[in-house]
């Protein structure tokens, strides 16, 4: 209750702390100290807003301490993008080492097919996606692994045992796809165009596993990438190749280099990259 040794104390002459503490008084409408002699007592209202004060700048340190986490990555928000299959056999084992590296950050999913995700980090929707880059010359982004064509066969197929096929091969069969927009029928549509075939489709989904169920029960013939997992360890699941186009593609995690991106997001990276060498064998 000394002004000189509380000027003292904040780095301020004397009169400058008085000016700041009537210029206070008079924002606020009331008297905070009583002034008697020489000596200084805080009035009733201001013993109630020194309760006040403390925990304003309790809090306001509580902040700094938060941000300093954040800015180490050790706390924050991060929001990542994916498909259903990949956050299936990708994402979930990746944000469950990720939480004991970095208990604090929140993590946030959102799901969509290839060109969903990219526009979601055009957009700004989440910081990272997995996803084909295609021709976009903002993004930029890690490899991950390739997504190749593959056709999950019906027990009994005549082509079971092969090691490959074409697409002619199996133009004439019914066949099972994903719905436009994902990564595996961009590269089904282009391989369709550059044999000049028009594909017999009997069902086009959001999900791989109805594709692959149906396929087993002898519905058509399920066509998947890897996009989905370890598909060539699955039994009838026989990569397509082609010698007039690309029949895969590469998948990254990606983001964009002209917006906000949190500290904990190269952490994510690296685990992705981890559990996708994993998977592939990587």
């Amino acid at each position: 209750m000394n002004v000189s040794v509380a000027a003292k104390e904040v780095n301020l002459s004397q009169p400058a702390l008085s000016r700041q503490i009537q210029s206070l008084e008079k924002k606020l409408g009331v008297s905070l100290f009583e002034r008697i002699g020489k000596r200084i007592l805080l009035t009733a209202e201001g013993e109630e807003f020194l309760g006040h004060a403390a925990e304003l700048l309790d809090k306001a340190q509580e902040l700094i301490n938060r941000a300093h986490g954040m800015e180490k990555g050790h706390s924050g928000l991060l929001r990542v993008g994916a498909s259903p299959q990949t956050i299936a056999w990708l994402i979930s084992p990746a944000m469950a080492e990720f939480r004991e590296i970095r208990p604090n950050v929140k993590l946030i999913v959102s799901e969509g097919h290839n060109d969903e995700l990219v526009e979601m980090i055009e957009h700004g929707a989440v910081h990272i996606s997995i996803a084909c880059l295609g021709i976009n010359n903002v993004l930029v982004g890690k490899k991950l692994f390739t997504a190749q064509l593959y056709a999950v066969l019906p027990l009994g197929h005549p082509l079971e045992q092969r090691k490959t096929i074409t697409i002619s091969e199996i133009a004439s069969d019914i066949l099972l796809i994903l719905s436009r927009g994902f990564l595996t029928r961009h590269i089904f549509d282009q391989t369709c165009a550059a044999h000049g075939i028009r594909p017999k489709i009997l069902l086009e989904s959001d999900s791989t596993h109805t594709l692959i169920s149906l396929a087993k029960d002898g519905h058509g013939i399920a066509i998947v990438s890897s996009s989905a997992g370890d598909t060539a360890g699955r039994t009838r699941t026989i990569p397509i190749v082609s010698d007039l186009c690309r029949t895969e593609a590469e998948v990254a995690a990606i983001w964009n280099p002209n917006r906000y991106r949190p500290a904990s997001l190269g952490t994510f990276v690296e685990i992705l990259a981890k559990h996708s060498g994993a998977a592939f064998g990587g």
